[in-house]
């Protein structure tokens, strides 16, 4: 009975919801939770706070609002409902936007699509999809924008909901028609080179002048960088500002890394760490998921073709570095261990920083052309230390094909694999091979 009674108490305020009488639906939503509570039907519970909480943010009332989703999620949870835990974080993601608090919002929204997913409710999941993208639309992260309205159109397609796919397509065609649009501010154009030359000069300073003169200069392009991405106004500027900050904490650990008694193989992992943790941070920050930085498949057949490219790069840049070895003896067992480290010390953790991250912020500033090169030039700007012109040529070309790849293929599978296979060659296996190599060198 007590059951029967908070559903018509529920059916009375959806009435009066959808004849926009709010306060007098509220009224039968808060009667209902008055039925249910001390009752075992958390499922039923849940709904009415779930409702109560629409009522709110209709009203405005941001405050209560997310009281009653957080309530409803937490009994959703009780009930074991991942659908009604979806709505409630669904709900919570609304408030935030409408807050402008877009990275929030986008947290929640993952969350909210990862409970549809589970429960295969795929036309949710591509109603979420679109939410997450129009907060990045909000921003003018244009990029990201249409990648998560082409995910939401693949899904759309797959039901075949012809409606959904029309409002879809002429929002990626607007947005398309927006990124064509896009101008960089002259003062941000400035600001942006000026980072490129210091970096550059910080790097020199290093290499030819003084490593401690070099430190400060890192020291202060971190600096300017935390404060100018505090400054800026601008979202898409702030975050790539933000990303780049990674650049000269790079070089102060690494400037560390030679006063301490460690072997050579063991400065990549080191150097890293806090790699992974700066893009971790910024994941969090900004609300990317793993699709946003390429930590997807893609084609598998490219991505393996992309990764075969590795063996001609590693050879190549050997013959113009000639390192040594970082392995006192090839075998199987250092090879593979030595292997494994590099493809998750240099590939994995440049790529995702380079192409993954900065790459992808650069292009909803710059353009996707502009983006490219403007990551190209910081990513061999990074390799002056190796004190060869030649290499700095190499290293340009490289970071062009590699970013060219990520933008084809919105993947970071097959540039890390041909990145550390690439350092694998370079510095595991052609350095013994070395008089082979010259030996035949002339016939290739």
């Amino acid at each position: 009975m007590v059951q029967y009674d908070a559903q018509e108490y529920l059916n009375q305020g959806s009435k009066f919801h959808e004849l926009g009488s709010l306060d007098k639906a509220l009224t039968y939503y808060y009667k209902a939770l008055d039925y249910l509570k001390g009752t075992d039907d958390k499922k039923t519970e849940a709904d009415a706070l779930l409702e109560i909480g629409n009522i709110y943010i209709e009203k405005e009332n941001y405050e209560n609002a997310q009281d009653y989703y957080e309530k409803s999620l937490n009994t959703y949870k009780t009930a074991d409902d991942d659908i009604g835990e979806g709505y409630a974080l669904t709900g919570i993601g609304l408030i935030h936007e409408k807050q402008e608090k877009y990275a929030d919002a986008r947290n929640y929204y993952v969350d909210a699509e990862a409970k549809f997913e589970n429960r295969s409710d795929r036309e949710r999941k591509a109603a979420i999809i679109s939410l997450t993208a129009g907060t990045y639309e909000a921003q003018g992260a244009w990029e990201d924008a249409i990648m998560e309205y082409r995910r939401s159109l693949s899904i759309y397609r797959k039901v075949k909901d012809n409606d959904k796919q029309e409002t879809i397509k002429d929002k990626i065609e607007h947005l398309s028609i927006e990124r064509g649009k896009q101008k960089t501010s002259r003062s941000e154009k400035i600001l942006a080179v000026s980072y490129v030359f210091a970096l550059i000069l910080a790097e020199v300073t290093v290499t030819y002048v003084n490593k401690e003169t070099g430190l400060v200069i890192e020291a202060l392009i971190l600096m300017a960088l935390l404060v100018n991405s505090s400054l800026n106004v601008s979202y898409n500027y702030s975050v790539l500002l933000r990303s780049m900050m990674a650049l000269p904490m790079i070089r102060i650990i690494g400037l560390s890394i030679p006063l301490m008694q460690i072997q050579s193989l063991y400065w990549f992992p080191i150097i890293a760490v806090p790699l992974f943790a700066a893009a971790y941070t910024i994941m969090k920050n900004q609300g990317l998921t793993r699709q946003h930085i390429g930590l997807i498949w893609g084609n598998k057949k490219v991505q393996f073709l992309i990764a075969l490219t590795g063996i001609f790069l590693g050879i190549t840049e050997y013959i113009i570095l000639q390192p040594k070895p970082l392995i006192a003896v090839l075998n199987p067992v250092n090879l593979i261990i030595a292997s494994i480290i590099l493809i998750i010390s240099t590939g994995l953790a440049e790529e995702l920083l380079f192409r993954g991250i900065i790459q992808k912020n650069a292009e909803n500033v710059f353009g996707i052309f502009l983006g490219l090169l403007y990551t190209a030039v910081l990513f061999t700007a990074l390799h002056i230390g190796w004190n060869n012109f030649y290499d700095l040529i190499f290293v340009f070309g490289v970071a062009l094909f590699y970013g060219y790849a990520f933008q084809k293929t919105r993947s970071i599978v097959g540039v890390t694999l041909s990145h550390g296979i690439s350092n694998s060659f370079l510095f595991l296996i052609v350095p013994f091979y070395a008089p082979l190599l010259f030996h035949y060198l002339p016939i290739i």
